[in-house]
């Protein structure tokens, strides 16, 4: 059994990769988004820097996490779980609104901070509600998708591998244990 799952991940991941590359190929190409709308790319760009912002090292927004986010939603993402995060982004104009009687990219930080913690809140709520839940009836909550989304691309963009954190280029020697100086960064693997 173990034998076919890693048969079947080894035949899949090649094909994975080359349907990313052209899904991000196509991005760049167009410079149009594949799945949201310019509207809702826009958004996710913002709500990103809000989860990463702009600190000493550049934040999600310069490292492009939108069009990852975009990319792997369309390309890895079932269309159950792509309609629930456009709904997550529909209800956070939605709190925006409510709470600001604007857009959510047109408030200010302190105004994003606020929705995103209550969308944080919510998030949390929802998976206490699932617990009890059948697994197969469960669903990750749109701010988990984001946040994980946003990590993941973040940490394995160039900005983020290399300048948020310590970066040898490979080849290089094999270090097994290497201690860290007080405020250094962690290693990129």
């Amino acid at each position: 059994m173990r034998v076919a799952a890693l048969m079947g991940t080894t035949l899949a991941l090649p094909a994975l990769a080359d349907t990313l590359e052209a899904s991000a190929t196509k991005r760049a190409f167009s410079g149009k988004p594949l799945l949201f709308t310019a509207d809702q790319d826009t958004m996710v760009a913002e709500m990103t820097e809000v989860i990463i912002p702009t600190t000493s090292t550049p934040g999600a927004k310069a490292a492009k996490v939108n069009e990852i986010i975009d990319i792997i939603l369309k390309d890895c993402y079932p269309q159950k779980d792509q309609k629930t995060f456009l709904d997550g982004l529909a209800h956070t104009n939605e709190l925006s609104q409510a709470a600001y009687s604007k857009n959510f990219v047109a408030l200010d930080t302190t105004q994003k901070n606020d929705i995103m913690t209550k969308l944080q809140a919510e998030a949390a709520e929802q998976r206490k509600a699932m617990a009890s839940m059948p697994a197969d009836k469960r669903t990750t909550p749109f701010f988990n998708t984001l946040k994980t989304l946003t990590l993941n691309g973040y940490f394995t963009s160039e900005i983020g591998a290399t300048q948020a954190l310590s970066y040898i280029a490979v080849p290089g020697r094999f270090q097994g244990c290497v201690d860290l100086k007080p405020g250094q960064k962690a290693w990129a693997t």
